[in-house]
Parts: structure tokens; sequence; C-alpha cells
């Protein structure tokens, strides 16, 4: 086992997110649709990993499974050493709370906009269970740089702003892996610069980060990049 500089306790003799095999086929009027077909894969710790592919390649679909939000219709998923295939409502809101968080596409649904940053912060923190000490609050500002507008509302912010209030949020508690649905995808180039280099940063702190992207900027910077095509995996 190995703590990260965030306070994540993860083994990393295992990858920490697994699926084999996971289909997902929805019923939509009278017609099935296969989202995800037989994937495969599997993510180290500590890693930015870009899940790559056109619109309707499955990337949505994927990290609501991860993310416990959704469920295969078959397959196995296994996320931070957690068999989360066949968990419960119960079971499943707790590894949403404490071992995997999701950051949405759209910055300010992220956030409260007329409370502060910190505010948002310490909110998140109650949420997901976890201590409100400030030095372990000021490590996950400092990690994802708000320190200049933390006191700010978040309705004063830019998108790129709050979309780090967003990863903080996400951070806060040791989170070992953040889902991250097009993190700059609402972003003009300077405000997804920020947030590119605040997700490479969080990485290198050991926190796994799971970005569905059409980026390429994303893309590059990324240590791992796993690609998706009408619902299987193509590299």
């Amino acid at each position: 086992m190995a703590t990260s500089d965030l306070g994540v306790l993860v083994d990393l003799a295992y990858p920490i997110v697994m699926c084999e095999a996971v289909t997902r086929r929805y019923a939509v009027r009278g017609d099935e649709v296969v989202a995800l077909d037989g994937v495969d894969l599997e993510v180290e710790t500590g890693q930015l990993v870009a899940l790559a592919g056109p619109s309707g390649s499955g990337k949505s679909t994927l990290l609501a499974i991860l993310g416990c939000i959704d469920r295969p219709t078959s397959g196995r998923v296994r996320v931070v050493e957690q068999e989360v295939t066949g968990l419960g409502r119960k079971e499943r809101r707790y590894v949403r709370r404490r071992m995997v968080a999701t950051v949405l596409p759209q910055p300010a649904d992220n956030v409260l906009l007329r409370r502060t940053g910190l505010d948002n912060v310490r909110i998140a923190a109650r949420h997901r269970l976890a201590s409100v000490d400030p030095a372990k609050l000021l490590d996950v500002i400092n990690a994802v740089g708000i320190g200049d507008f933390a006191e700010r509302t978040c309705a004063t912010m830019s998108g790129g702003e709050q979309q780090r209030v967003a990863l903080a949020c996400a951070l806060v508690g040791g989170t070992p892996l953040v889902l991250t649905d097009e993190p700059t995808g609402a972003l003009d180039a300077v405000s997804a610069a920020t947030v590119i280099d605040a997700l490479v940063r969080i990485a290198a702190t050991g926190t796994t980060i799971v970005a569905a992207t059409h980026d390429p900027h994303v893309i590059a910077a990324a240590s791992t990049v796993i690609r998706l095509d009408h619902g299987r995996r193509v590299g």
C-alpha cells in the first residue's frame, strides 16, 4: 500500500480500474443501442488517462459505469480494489462518496455559484465524509492552483476557475480516482490550458484522473490514451 501527497491510500500492485468485457445496451424506442461492446481495460495508479474517441463512441457511458452512476449490462468492473458490478444502491453511494468523484462538463454545474471556492471545498469535504482540517484543505487548494481566488464567490469566477474549484471538491478527502467528462470542452484556450495544467499536477500527486475528451491538448498531456469507437476499444 502507498499514500499519495493528498492522502490517497492505494495498492500500487493492482490497477486502480479494471474492466473485463464490459457491455452496455439500452432500449431506445423499441430498438437496442449498444453503447459499449466488450470493453477491456486497465488503468494504473497515478496516471492522467485520456479516454478519446468521436461523439457516440461510449466515453460518457464508460465514465458513468466507472463512477457507479450506471451499471454494465454484462462484464465485470473493479474500481479501487472494489468489485462494483453487482453492488446495491447503498454500497454504490458509498463508493461515489469515498473512492471516486465525477466532474461534469459544464463548470457551473459543479459548484454552488453563490458560495466561495473555499466554501465549496468545505461542503464537498462534509459530503465526502472527509476531514476539513485547514492543512489538508490547503494541500488540495495548492494542488489545483486556486489559492489566488478561493475566497471569491464562484459566480465571479471564469469557467476555468470554476472547473479548478470543481477538481478541488473532487479531490478533498483523498479521493483516489477522479473522472472528468470533457474537462475543457466549455472553456476558451487560456482557461483550458490552466485546467490541463491542474490535471497534470493532480496526477503527479498520486491521484488517478480519467478524462473523456475530444481535446488534442488533453490527449497530448495524458500519460495513457484509451481510444473508443462505436462502443469498442480500438487503441
